[in-house]
Formats: structure tokens, sequence, C-alpha cells
């Protein structure tokens, strides 16, 4: 595979969150990140990448027959266009889609758009997102005034209803549609329970782990 025209790895929370902090217009990078990704131009960021697992109802919603196996795009930020050399933010966002994410534990990506911010999804349908359900919802902020979810770790947070928006839901499938299962235990996934752990609801907490193969 053809090397890419820049600087693109793994990154820190930390720094994610200090460039949502800036530039991001929600103020913030939201928490549990699985991955982290930033594009460096002499030595600094410029662009940034969250992954985080959605809610389960979300990931439900998503794929039915594995929310597990879904990842959110949670946050992608980036300094502005005069700061930076970078032209388009969908290619990086396609390589971390197809390189270094790893997609036999994650088949089903997914992500928004927010029409209130005056979004439209252009950056997701140049990097191969299909857009399926639009619903009006409500926002959230907490005392900061930073967005966030009205739950977190399945439990309510301390953010305040503020008004609604549009938001567009785009997918990204690594294999056929109701398949996602299949496919994860295919990449050798398997679904372990975690002993003494329960979630919110009380049922067994489960993890995935990944097979060793034998040589």
């Amino acid at each position: 595979m053809k090397a890419p025209g820049y600087i693109l790895k793994p990154c820190s929370g930390a720094l994610v969150a200090a460039m949502c902090e800036h530039y991001h217009y929600y103020g913030g990078a939201g928490c549990g990140m699985a991955a982290s990704f930033a594009v460096f131009e002499d030595g600094e960021a410029v662009a940034a990448f969250a992954w985080s697992p959605p809610p389960y109802g979300a990931a439900e919603a998503v794929c039915l027959e594995a929310p597990q196996g879904v990842l959110a795009l949670s946050r992608m930020v980036a300094v502005p266009r005069a700061e930076r050399r970078l032209n388009h933010i969908s290619k990086p966002l396609r390589r971390q889609m197809r390189v270094l994410l790893d997609r036999g534990r994650w088949p089903v990506l997914v992500t928004y758009h927010d029409e209130g911010e005056g979004h439209t999804g252009h950056v997701y349908k140049c990097s191969g997102w299909q857009p399926t359900v639009r619903n009006r919802v409500p926002v959230f902020q907490g005392p900061d005034g930073v967005r966030k979810s009205k739950y977190s770790g399945g439990r309510r947070s301390d953010a305040k209803h503020c008004g609604w928006t549009w938001l567009q839901r785009w997918e990204h499938w690594a294999c056929e549609r109701g398949r996602a299962l299949e496919h994860m235990e295919a990449e050798g996934w398997r679904r372990v329970p975690i002993p003494g752990k329960k979630w919110a609801s009380g049922n067994q907490a489960y993890t995935y782990k990944k097979e060793r193969r034998e040589e």
C-alpha cells in the first residue's frame, strides 16, 4: 500500500481533548476513547480523531446482532485551514478506517454530523460512509458549557437541556449488514464474561478477546 503523504499516528486522549477544547464546536472530547489518532506537521498536531464505543442502545440501533462490534468516531477536529498544509481531512480518516483500526473487532463504524452547527457530512461522504437515519434530538450541556450526553456510563449526568438539533447518522461496514457477529467470530473474536463485574442493569458484563491461532 502506498505510504500516505502526511504523518498520521496514535496519540493520547489528552491531545484530542486539548484540540477539541480549542477548535471543536462542542468544546470537549467526551470520554472513554478506544483509540485516538492525530495528523502531525512539523511536530505539531493539526488534526485529531477520537474513537469510542457508543452507548449500548445507540450501538444496538445500528447493529442489532452485534452492538459490541460498533465503534463511533466521536470527535474529529482540525486547526483552521490557514494553519495547516493538510487539504483533505478525509484522507487520514480513510486510512484509520481501512488500515489502523481492527475491523475484525470493529466491523461497524458509526458517526454523526450536526446540522445545527451548519455541517453537511461532506467529509464522511468523501471517506466512503453511507448516510442512514436522520433524527431530531435534544441538546445537553454541562455546567461548563461543554456539550455532553444526558447519561454517562449508564447514569444520569449533570447536563442540562438547552435546545434541539438534527443529527444525520453515517455508517461504514466491513462486512455485509446482518453478518457483523459472524464477521467478528471469523476473525477470532469471542465474547467472554468479566469476572465479578455487572452492567448498570445488573446483567453480567462481557468483553471480547481474540483467540490465539496456532501456527
